[in-house]
């Protein structure tokens, strides 16, 4: 399933979305990276659920390793920046596989975001910079 499946199946539901979802804000986002080898990619979804401390994330890399949202770790840091943590494990890219490790730092009041990649066994640290946008679709949560 394509990042673009999951956005539609989101917009699909968001009319039905639970009243307990109020506190969920969902970031649709788009990046731009100097790295050719695609770890980081041209768009990544991602929700955040403040009250329940917890996050979750989707772009192409995670929909082609695991067919659906996955969670994120959430930091809520002093300056009133977001930090989400996640793995991907397994990445299959022609005969090799990669761990990658994701960090993403999204700044509110601007609307930005950083996004760095490691790549476990290798020394490159792909990274990007983008923008979001707060999304009127359902959370990645349900």
């Amino acid at each position: 399933m394509r990042l673009n499946s999951i956005v539609a199946a989101l917009s699909i539901t968001a009319v039905s979305a639970p009243a307990a979802l109020a506190d969920t804000t969902t970031y649709d986002c788009s990046m731009s990276s100097l790295e050719g080898r695609g770890f980081i990619r041209d768009r990544i979804i991602f929700s955040i659920d403040l009250e329940k401390n917890k996050a979750a994330v989707v772009d192409d890399l995670v929909m082609a390793t695991y067919d659906a949202p996955i969670p994120a770790a959430l930091s809520q840091l002093g300056n009133g920046h977001y930090r989400l943590k996640w793995d991907v494990k397994n990445l299959k890219s022609g005969a090799q596989s990669f761990n990658l490790s994701y960090t993403l730092q999204y700044r509110p009041e601007t609307n930005a975001f950083n996004i760095r990649a490691l790549v476990r066994g290798y020394d490159n640290r792909p990274f990007g910079s983008g923008t979001c946008k707060i999304s009127t679709e359902k959370s990645l949560f349900g």
